[in-house]
C-alpha cells in the first residue's frame, strides 16, 4: 500500500512520524513549512513567534530528545505609549485613573459570555463594553484584519484569560501581579531553532529516499488515485494525505459540487509580513509582547536572540515584527513596513536607527486561519468531501483549524498511524 503525503510542513512531518513508509512531496526547495527558519549572515529567524508548551507524550517523547532551554512566560504589552504586563485586563495599575475606574465599572457591568454567538460580543459579555472598545478591538482587529463580530467562538478554548473581579482590582493596586499565561513553560532548542525538534524526521525521509523537494501537486485525480505535479511528473497512490491549505486541495480537484466551491470561497486566513531586524546591541530582554497601538503596524514582535543566545553573534540582539494583513487585501508594502518597524524600535526604547544592522522583509502567505462564524461548519463541510473522495485533509490549513504547532503535528500523526 502507497501513502503519499503532500506538503512536509509540520503536519506532513507528522505523518511521516507515524508511518516511515510513506513517502512526502513537498513544493519548495525544504521541508519544514512554516515551523523551518532562516539565517541571515550569523543570524537565526524562525517564521514568526514559535515555542513549545506541548503537554501530548508522543510529542514531547520526541521534542525532549533534543536540548532545550526553559522559559517562563512573561509577555509584556506596548500600550498608549507604555509598556505594561500582558494580559491587560489584569494589569490596569500603568492606566490612569479615570480609565481603571471605567474599565472596572464595565467589567462589573458585564453581560455574560454564555450566549455569544460571535467573537465580539464574547469579549463584550466577558470583559466589558469599556475594555472592549479600548483593549481588545484594538489588538484583535490588528490581529485578526477582519471584523470581530463576524468571527466565531469555538476556536478561542483558554487562550483569553477571564479574571475574577479580585483579581481585576488588584492588578488595578500594582504591577506586581501573577503569571495568569495559558503555558507556565516555553521550550525552544539550544541550536538550530524551532525547526530542529523536527529536522530528525525530515532528515530520516530524505535518507530513506522518501522525500522529494520541489514537488508542487497541481492535480488530484481522485478517482484514478493519481497526483500530477508542476514538473509534469504524476504518481500512484493508495492512500492520499494533504497538508496543503484547503482551498488548495479543491483547486486541484475535477467535479467539485459549486456549493462546495461556493463555501470555499467564503474562507479566510491571514498572511504574515516578517520584519526581521539584527541590532548590534544586546541590552533588551523583553521576551515577545503584543503592540496595540495604531501607528505601529506590527501587532506582535519577539526576540529571537531571547530564545536562544545561538541565534545571535555575540554582543548582538534579534528582533522579529509580526504584521498580519487579510488574504483578500494588498500585501504591506516592503519599504513601508521596514521603515515602520524602525520606527517601532525607537518608540518603544528597544534600539536607535544606528543600532539596526539590517531589516529583512518576506512574505508568509499563509498565517492563521480566520475562524469566521461560517468557518467551523463550512470547513467541516468541505473535509467530509474530500475525504469521501478518498483524501485526508491534515494540519492547520489541510483542516482549516486554528491549530497550534503541536496540535497541527498530531493532526498529520493521528491520520496516518
Amino acid at each position: 500500500m502507497r501513502k503519499i503525503i503532500l506538503g512536509a510542513g509540520i503536519a506532513g512531518l507528522g505523518a511521516y512520524y507515524a508511518d516511515n513508509s510513506s513517502e512526502l512531496f513537498e513544493a519548495s526547495d525544504r521541508a519544514g513549512g512554516i515551523c523551518r527558519g532562516f539565517w541571515i549572515g550569523d543570524f537565526y529567524f524562525d517564521q514568526a513567534v514559535h515555542f513549545s508548551f506541548a503537554k501530548d507524550k508522543t510529542v514531547r517523547e520526541l521534542f525532549d530528545k533534543i536540548e532545550q532551554f526553559y522559559h517562563h512566560p512573561f509577555p509584556y504589552s506596548w500600550y498608549n505609549e507604555t509598556w505594561l504586563r500582558h494580559p491587560a485586563q489584569n494589569n490596569l495599575f500603568t492606566f490612569p485613573i479615570k480609565f481603571k475606574i471605567d474599565a472596572i465599572k464595565g467589567f462589573i457591568g458585564r453581560t455574560g459570555r454564555e450566549n455569544a454567538d460571535n467573537f465580539k460580543d464574547w469579549l463584550i459579555g466577558g470583559y466589558g463594553e469599556f475594555l472592549y472598545e479600548n483593549v481588545f478591538k484594538l489588538y484583535n482587529e490588528k490581529y485578526w484584519q477582519t471584523n470581530l463580530a463576524d468571527m466565531g467562538v469555538e476556536w478561542i478554548g483558554n487562550r483569553l484569560y477571564l479574571p475574577e473581579i479580585d483579581e481585576l482590582l488588584y492588578g488595578a493596586f500594582t504591577d506586581e501581579t501573577p503569571n495568569v499565561y495559558y503555558a507556565s513553560e516555553m521550550r525552544y532548542p539550544k541550536k538550530g531553532g524551532y525547526y530542529s525538534f523536527f529536522a530528525n524526521i525530515a532528515e530520516r525521509a530524505e535518507r530513506t529516499g522518501n522525500l522529494h523537494l520541489n514537488k508542487r501537486a497541481v492535480k488530484i485525480n481522485a478517482e484514478n488515485k493519481v497526483v500530477s505535479f508542476a514538473d509534469g511528473s504524476f504518481e500512484k497512490y493508495d492512500e492520499l494525505y494533504a497538508s496543503v491549505p484547503l482551498p488548495e486541495i479543491i483547486e486541484m480537484l475535477d467535479n467539485v459540487p459549486d456549493k462546495i466551491r461556493e463555501m470555499t470561497e467564503h474562507l479566510e486566513h491571514t498572511g504574515v509580513a516578517l520584519v526581521s531586524i539584527g541590532l548590534d546591541r544586546a541590552d533588551f530582554e523583553k521576551f515577545w509582547f503584543y503592540i496595540y497601538d495604531k501607528d505601529i503596524m506590527a501587532a506582535r514582535a519577539y526576540m529571537p536572540s531571547v530564545k536562544s543566545p545561538n541565534n545571535v553573534p555575540n554582543g548582538c540582539s534579534s528582533i522579529q515584527f509580526e504584521i498580519y494583513f487579510n488574504s483578500k487585501a494588498q500585501v504591506p508594502h516592503k519599504q513601508t513596513a521596514i521603515d515602520n518597524c524602525v520606527y517601532a524600535l525607537e518608540k518603544m526604547g528597544i534600539a536607535k536607527k544606528e543600532n539596526v544592522l539590517f531589516a529583512d522583509f518576506r512574505i508568509m502567505p499563509y498565517g492563521n486561519v480566520t475562524m469566521l462564524n461560517s468557518t467551523e461548519n463550512e470547513a467541516e463541510y468541505i473535509r467530509d468531501w474530500i475525504t469521501s473522495s478518498g483524501i485526508m485533509p491534515i494540519g492547520r490549513f489541510g483542516e482549516w483549524k486554528y491549530f497550534w504547532s503541536d496540535q497541527a503535528f498530531l493532526s498529520g500523526y493521528n491520520s496516518c498511524k
